[in-house]
């Protein structure tokens, strides 16, 4: 039995003239693109930014939930080592209850109850559990911004070093003639 012909694709649509691909435009904006008038320092800078971001994508999960777990056990195991009468918690008592009008003489004797609400003056382990979660990705955040601050002082230093060492083999050329 005879194949049918294979269809012809077709081509693949090129991109509108003067919008580039989403992928070019992001590569644009992150200095991760092939521009010749990039210098080395502005693509160390680049790669150095994408991978302190990869860097807080990949740990900071893991250590929030190791700060979490942390913070469970030690609410657990504060909880489980104090005992329970010495817990201390605040009490308000609420309005007394009415005496019924309906009974007789004889049971004037009877007590009537009266409610209370106790509230506990320690936080909670879910509470204690997202504070570690939130100071632990907020000290990495800083953390890594510190580290990008640094490396970026560092190749800004080294960039106006090579400014100044090009402007010293240029610089002569364009003050000839001139005071």
């Amino acid at each position: 039995m005879p194949t049918p012909p294979a269809r012809p694709t077709p081509p693949a649509r090129p991109a509108p003239p003067g919008r580039p691909r989403r992928r070019a435009r992001l590569a644009r904006a992150l200095g991760l693109d092939r521009n010749p008038l990039r210098r080395p320092s502005d693509r160390a800078e680049a790669w150095i930014r994408v991978g302190l971001l990869a860097i807080f994508l990949v740990a900071g999960p893991m250590a929030a939930l190791q700060a979490g777990g942390w913070a469970s056990h030690a609410a657990t195991t504060a909880a489980s080592a104090q005992p329970v009468p010495s817990h201390r918690a605040s009490a308000t008592a609420l309005p007394p209850a009415p005496a019924p009008g309906y009974l007789n003489r004889a049971d004037q004797g009877t007590q009537t109850q009266a409610g209370t609400r106790w509230q506990s003056t320690r936080t909670s382990a879910p509470t204690s559990e997202v504070l570690a979660v939130v100071v632990t990705l907020a000290l990495l955040a800083l953390a890594l911004l510190a580290a990008q601050r640094l490396t970026l002082a560092l190749l800004t230093r080294r960039r106006l070093a090579a400014w100044g060492n090009a402007w010293s083999r240029v610089g002569p050329q364009w003050s000839r003639g001139r005071p």
